[in-house]
């Protein structure tokens, strides 16, 4: 990933930290830096070459907290495998398996890597584990992690609620300077719940925003490539495509610049073929993509482009229902969903028995029912509930009948008012069962353990 030159270039600026308070502390600003900046190469030695610098000048364990940086860059490219070992190597490591502050960090790093591997469910539940740790020793720097995660996991298995929550931290350690994540990482998320909460009008005012800065955007592409896809099909729906260009424009010239790191070439391809209507583009976009959710996007986008002026197409029909069942794998709940909508815009009747919505654990109450009452004692309009679930208003309205009839309410507000004692008891009967709310296994305390990076648990 970097030549020799650039190797001479940072060992003597390396060397120029040795007259520091904390010699890795130095280095590993130096990497996070290069980073951001969007000098992916640069970002990784420096990391390496923090963690081997033998820093002796203070009491914390610095060489790991510079393993466990290195570890996240490798996420954030895809390099899964080289990500585990490192995590596998940090927390191998006897000095700290009895350290709270080294099981919240590796446990959180962890729940990064699970994400990015499209496991939303055990992503989700490794984040909380190692967030309530972090707060509870008071490791405030590095919560904003821990909350990117379970926003970005709760909006994509449809918990709207659950997503504003954490997007909302997200902003409260934006206020306080815990600078942890780059602006773009922060800003995305919160454009992704505000379209999910508020419409594609209001996220489009953000988004535009975001694009207008190149170094914001640089930093969000450099950290999650498959926004640019996301974005560039969001410009486009507002007639903005001098924006759209301008963010692919910005992709190429990221992924001309780490050519090694074919994620950000893949998501760069992915926003031309959309921009350009080209199926072709998209699909080797698809064949690229090493981000199980950016390949779902493309494979959908495909499936979308197809079926334009043409009802039920078969290769479009293949396609979405790709998409459709890969979302669901992940526990993509709300992204599947929105897939099978756009099979019935097209008249095609979807063939997966994918699951679209948290298991309802309700006695009477049907999957879409559940997600419907849970919405509705949210708060939520039949509009809104609507947009997020990709019904109709009327399959709403339909839905929110039968839900009175069943549960013996006669309006949204007695709903509201019975609908935590109904969720509780609901909780209690999957808890005793073993199975959560989006039918994988729950997370127990004698089932906790199994989430924390395995070399700690021996601990």
């Amino acid at each position: 990933m970097i030549d020799r030159r650039r190797e001479q270039i940072i060992g003597d600026e390396t060397r120029a930290y040795m007259s520091s308070n904390c010699i890795t502390t130095g280095i590993l600003t130096q990497a996070r830096a290069s980073w951001r900046s969007g000098d992916l190469g640069a970002g990784i030695s420096y990391a390496k070459a923090a963690a081997l610098a033998n820093c002796d000048r203070c009491q914390e364990p610095c060489a790991l907290y510079a393993r466990l940086q290195q570890a996240l860059f490798f996420a954030l490219i895809r390099r899964i495998d080289e990500a585990r070992q490192i995590l596998d190597e940090v927390t191998a490591n006897p000095a700290i398996r009895d350290d709270p502050k080294f099981t919240a960090i590796t446990t959180l790093v962890e729940a990064k890597i699970t994400l990015v591997n499209g496991d939303l469910v055990d992503a989700a539940a490794q984040s909380e584990i190692g967030l309530q740790l972090a707060n509870e020793v008071g490791l405030t720097a590095w919560t904003p992690l821990g909350n990117l995660i379970l926003a970005t996991t709760a909006l994509r298995r449809g918990e709207l609620s659950t997503s504003i929550y954490y997007a909302n931290r997200l902003k409260e350690d934006a206020v306080f300077g815990r600078e942890m994540l780059s602006a773009g990482q922060s800003a995305w998320i919160v454009i992704q719940v505000t379209e999910a909460e508020k419409g594609r009008e209001h996220a489009a005012m953000l988004a535009r925003e975001l694009l207008e800065s190149e170094a914001t955007t640089r930093s969000l592409l450099t950290d999650e490539p498959s926004a640019i896809p996301w974005l560039v099909r969001l410009m486009i729906s507002h007639r903005r495509p001098d924006l759209a260009r301008y963010g692919v424009r910005l992709s190429e010239r990221l992924a001309a610049e780490n050519p090694d790191v074919p994620e950000i070439a893949a998501a760069a391809l992915h926003g031309a073929g959309l921009l350009e209507e080209d199926i072709d583009m998209l699909r080797r976009a698809a064949d690229m993509h090493t981000d199980p959710w950016g390949r779902a996007l493309a494979v959908e986008d495909i499936g979308m482009l197809l079926a334009e002026g043409r009802e039920g197409c078969p290769e479009a029909v293949e396609n979405l229902e790709l998409a459709m069942r890969s979302y669901a794998e992940m526990g993509s709940l709300r992204d599947s969903s929105r897939v099978r909508s756009g099979l019935r815009c097209i008249n095609a009747n979807p063939q997966s028995q994918a699951r679209f919505w948290p298991s309802s654990g309700i006695p009477g109450l049907t999957d879409t029912e559940y997600a419907v009452a849970k919405l509705v004692s949210n708060g939520l309009t039949n509009g809104q509930a609507a947009n997020q679930m990709f019904l109709s208003r009327h399959t709403v309205a339909f839905h929110l009948r039968k839900i009175f009839q069943k549960i013996g309410v006669k309006s949204r507000l007695e709903l509201a008012v019975m609908w935590n004692e109904l969720a509780a008891d609901a909780g209690n009967v999957r808890a005793r069962s073993g199975v959560g709310e989006s039918g994988a296994p729950s997370t127990r305390d004698d089932d906790l353990s199994k989430l924390i990076p395995r070399q700690l648990r021996a601990g």
